[in-house]
């Protein structure tokens, strides 16, 4: 067997040793059991030490942890991708939800307020998974107002707020004005 394929072997178990390795601790190792590496008697200290040196073992390893680190790191934002569009995703359905049920509100159903609570939560969702602000820093006074109505107000603003939009849109055939 050639010193190239030895030291080959001998790294090999000097890399499986981990983060507490050591030229000492593989020196140790191969003499308890030079099998260990498939080598038939252990090298010593010294020749463990030169092959760390002309075969540039801790070069070697500083690339294999380098490897090991760029791939956990695109395990994780792979990761954190997924994670972000099922957020997404879950808000968008929360918002479409909630915009089914003021749209088809029933008296004995969601409240109004529940399916407002519904929209601007699955907003916070898709806007928290697109990495954008979930909270607004200035509270204004008509977030207070607003929380204040009834379901029927609210509802009767909702109805307002259709019809004002049903008026404003170009009826069909007709070319929108603008």
């Amino acid at each position: 067997m050639s010193a190239s394929s030895r030291q080959q072997r001998a790294f090999a178990v000097y890399l499986s040793l981990g983060p507490d390795r050591s030229l000492a601790a593989l020196a140790a190792v191969l003499r308890a059991d030079p099998s260990r590496a498939g080598l038939r008697r252990a090298p010593s200290l010294s020749t463990i030490e030169d092959w760390s040196v002309k075969y540039r073992w801790q070069e070697r390893i500083a690339e294999v942890d380098r490897q090991a680190r760029e791939e956990a790191e695109r395990e994780h934002l792979n990761w954190v991708k997924q994670h972000r569009e099922r957020l997404r995703q879950e808000g968008l359905l929360l918002q479409q939800r909630g915009i089914e049920w003021l749209k088809n509100k029933q008296t004995d159903e969601v409240t109004a307020h529940e399916a407002i609570r519904a929209i601007d939560t699955g907003f916070k969702l898709e806007a928290m998974a697109l990495g954008e602000a979930t909270q607004r820093i200035v509270v204004e006074d008509d977030d207070e107002r607003l929380q204040r109505l009834s379901d029927e107000e609210l509802e009767l603003l909702i109805r307002h707020a259709r019809e004002a939009q049903s008026a404003s849109s170009p009826r069909e055939g007709e070319a929108p004005s603008g």
